[in-house]
């Protein structure tokens, strides 16, 4: 057991140390997936950062990665930084974001009601690796993973460091990692904290100030070289205030200012535990269990009270010609309200197989039944409940032509549950509507040498009741409902390319095509129309230098146009404009001691997010900077 600890500190250092990826590309092992698999040989669509490549690119935090980085498209909820809007494969900036599974060790993110999944918990610098995997994950993750799932890993061995940076507005973050290894016993733990000023005013000088505190520990046991015991506990308090939205004038003239300020204060509680056996070299089994408690409070006095409870157990087979697992699942949640309790609770079967043929071609196949039920429950009044039996499936191909090229071929069936807020409609229950269903289609293609990492997909989806609020233009008509029929289709480009031994430049492009082809409440008028808050082109591109000691990154983020958030019909007068943003980045290592700096929307670009007209809430609107120092120890 003492060489396995060992082993894993060795290369994790190996790789720290050496910035192995900017020398030599290499296919990455998907260990998130219910199948282990090398991204050559999958039989679905994938995009991976490895912890060198998160840690270049100095991100502040893993929303401006992943917004800077990769396909996805992010923006602030409506103007709340810590808590951001994800779309991934067109399913819009609205409620694109309960369309993909996000998960952290293996735990689901995703909430019960209409809250935006929380990264701003998660520290930069503990994350191993990201994984998103798309088109598929509906039968490892079920309800809500249409558009596909987003899959971070933390340090399984924290490094020793700590590590602080200061910019404008105020901005300020200071980290703390403690990891220690002991023969059979491994220990980590961090504090996380980050405040800023603001950077949004009000007329009386009042600013838009916040605060983010994280504090993590975990400790993993090996009693037997078998078998592995986890158990840690996590604590996040933050308080945010975010500027309204701004007329196009306002914006245009001075998108520093806001008219009032809405304030959040958000605290969790997690606390996780689970082992893995391995019965022989055969069979081994995976169990997790984890609670979270956590609370939402706004200045207005509304508050939500969250109890949440997740388990999800595995058997995993591996035989020379197959690999197949069996597991069960479960997400339990309730949202106790001032007035009444709401609560929606998902229990699933499910399996996968992946069966090798020959040395060339791979099929995979899986298969989950998931239940859903709800339950209201108000102070005075009647109870209502429902219930969903739901299916998802996913059949897959891989063939490689040899050690560096292969295709592969992907059909995938998912679903998404309405949250609890869908039945309701400013505090009147609005029914019980329907689930929306997606049949997902890949083609794609995948070339990795050493100095070129290839990949391409085709993809189209076929939904049927996809979700969303129907706003008739007053909020006491408006109500929650499903699009009879949509589709969306696209093109996915990723390139990296190592021009030498310091110089490497990539490119991750996406054309997204989604229509709305059927929607009887809106009689008609929302056929064929676009679905708002989708760009058609959406690209990041990267030129990274390395030399001796001293790594720079430039990089470029474009969205191009689109119809305002709220706009299905396609005739607001103002559209959502094209996002720009340029950012540099510059570190220098000497020995254990790392100096960086980073320049984010170099040109000072002004970007927005609108919902309707004259409803514009600024985003990454000004350029911005900080500098920092981390220390190992």
């Amino acid at each position: 057991m003492n060489k396995k600890i060992t082993c894993s500190s060795v290369v994790a250092s190996l790789l720290l140390a050496t910035n192995l990826y900017s020398y030599e590309l290499s296919s990455v092992t998907i260990t998130s997936s219910l199948i282990k698999t090398d991204e050559k040989n999958t039989t679905y669509s994938t995009e991976i950062y490895t912890k060198d490549e998160i840690q270049s690119s100095k991100s502040k935090d893993l929303y401006d990665f992943l917004n800077s980085q990769t396909s996805l498209n992010i923006a602030p909820s409506y103007g709340n930084t810590f808590s951001q809007k994800i779309d991934l494969r067109g399913y819009g900036l609205g409620d694109g974001y309960q369309n993909v599974v996000i998960t952290v060790n293996g735990r689901k993110l995703n909430n019960i009601d209409m809250q935006t999944q929380l990264l701003s918990a998660i520290p930069i610098d503990s994350i191993e690796k990201i994984e998103i995997i798309k088109g598929s994950g509906s039968v490892q993750y079920g309800d809500g993973a249409n558009a596909g799932a987003i899959n971070i890993t933390t340090n399984g061995k924290n490094e020793n460091y700590i590590k602080t940076y200061f910019g404008n507005n105020g901005t300020k973050n200071t980290t703390l990692s403690l990891g220690y290894n002991y023969e059979n016993l491994i220990i980590n733990g961090y504090i996380d904290y980050t405040s800023s000023d603001g950077d949004r005013q009000l007329s009386t000088n009042e600013r838009n100030n916040n605060y983010n505190r994280n504090k993590k520990f975990d400790i993993t046991y090996f009693p037997t070289n078998d078998l592995e015991i986890r158990a840690g506990r996590s604590f996040t308090n933050m308080n945010i205030k975010y500027g309204g939205s701004l007329t196009l004038d306002q914006y245009k003239q001075n998108p520093t200012q806001a008219s009032y300020f809405t304030e959040q204060y958000f605290n969790s509680y997690v606390t996780d535990a689970g082992f893995t056996y391995n019965i022989n070299k055969n069979y081994s089994f995976d169990f997790n269990f984890a609670d979270e408690d956590k609370l939402s409070r706004y200045s207005s006095g509304y508050q939500s009270a969250y109890e949440y409870r997740s388990i999800n157990s595995k058997l995993n087979i591996k035989k020379d010609t197959y690999n197949a697992v069996i597991g069960i699942d479960s997400f339990l949640g309730d949202r106790l309200g001032s007035y009444d309790t709401t609560s929606k609770d998902n229990k699933a079967i499910f399996t996968s197989i992946e069966y090798y043929l020959n040395n060339k071609t791979t099929l995979s196949a899986g298969a989950r039944k998931e239940k859903v039920e709800y339950k209201y429950t108000p102070t005075s009044g009647i109870s209502l409940d429902d219930e969903l039996s739901l299916n998802a499936y996913d059949i897959g191909l891989n063939y490689r032509f040899d050690e560096s090229h292969s295709v592969f071929a992907n059909y995938n069936k998912s679903f998404q549950a309405p949250d609890i807020d869908r039945f309701f409609t400013y505090g009147s229950f609005n029914g019980f509507i329907k689930p929306a269903k997606v049949d997902n289609f890949n083609i794609g293609y995948t070339n990795i040498h050493k100095s070129n990492k290839l990949k391409l997909t085709l993809f189209k989806s076929n939904l049927k009741n996809e979700i969303y609020y129907y706003n008739t233009g007053d909020y006491l008509t408006s109500f929650n409902t499903n699009i009879d029929k949509s589709h969306k289709y696209g093109i996915e480009l990723y390139d990296k390319y190592l021009l030498d031994d310091n110089l490497y430049t990539s490119l991750n492009y996406s054309y997204i095509i989604s229509k709305i082809d059927n929607e009887d409440d809106g009689a008609g008028a929302y056929n064929g129309k676009d679905l708002p808050g989708v760009s058609k082109h959406n690209l990041t591109v990267n030129l990274g230098y390395t030399y001796k000691r001293l790594e720079a990154l430039l990089s470029h983020t474009y969205r191009s146009s689109a119809y305002a958030a709220n706009d299905f019909a396609n005739n607001f007068t103002q559209k959502q404009e094209a996002y720009n943003s340029t950012d540099l980045s510059l570190s220098y290592n000497y020995k254990n001691i790392e100096l960086f700096a980073k320049i984010q929307n170099l040109f000072d670009e002004n970007n927005g997010l609108w919902i309707r007209d004259d409803a514009v809430y600024p985003v990454n609107f000004e350029r911005t900077y900080y500098a920092g120092v981390k220390v190992k120890f």
